[in-house]
């Protein structure tokens, strides 16, 4: 039977997953606060306010599951990345395309983080 790179790649992905390992492990890096004033009191509405529906569009880009076709502890990224593409599409007012930032650049670039096993969202922003 012919072994394929794409098995190879599985099952070498596969063998250094550890199963017991948390979802995110804090980095021991320390990132210096960058708030310069505190938040100021805002009044919340009765009404209820979603971006997946403003009559009848959504503002929000597509939900990503980062558990398959495997675990990955990446969830550090996959927020960052999303929350910053659906500020874009917000900002466009919903124009196609939608802009999808990749969470695997941030999780292969970053020096603050262990890419898929752990980091910290501040670093992707």
């Amino acid at each position: 039977m012919k072994t394929t790179i794409a098995a190879l790649l599985f099952a070498g992905a596969f063998a250094l997953h550890n199963k017991g390992a948390p979802c995110r492990v804090k980095s021991s890096t320390i990132i210096e606060p960058v708030v310069k004033s505190t938040l100021k009191h805002v009044e919340i509405p009765d009404t209820t306010f979603v971006w997946n529906n403003i009559n009848g569009v959504s503002y929000l880009t597509n939900l990503k599951n980062q558990h398959i076709p495997q675990y990955c502890g990446s969830c550090w990224a996959q927020a960052a990345t999303s929350s910053l593409s659906d500020r874009i599409k917000i900002a466009r007012h919903a124009a196609w395309p939608d802009v999808n930032i990749s969470p695997q650049v941030v999780i292969s670039c970053s020096t603050n983080d262990t890419g898929c096993h752990g980091g910290e969202a501040i670093s992707a922003y």
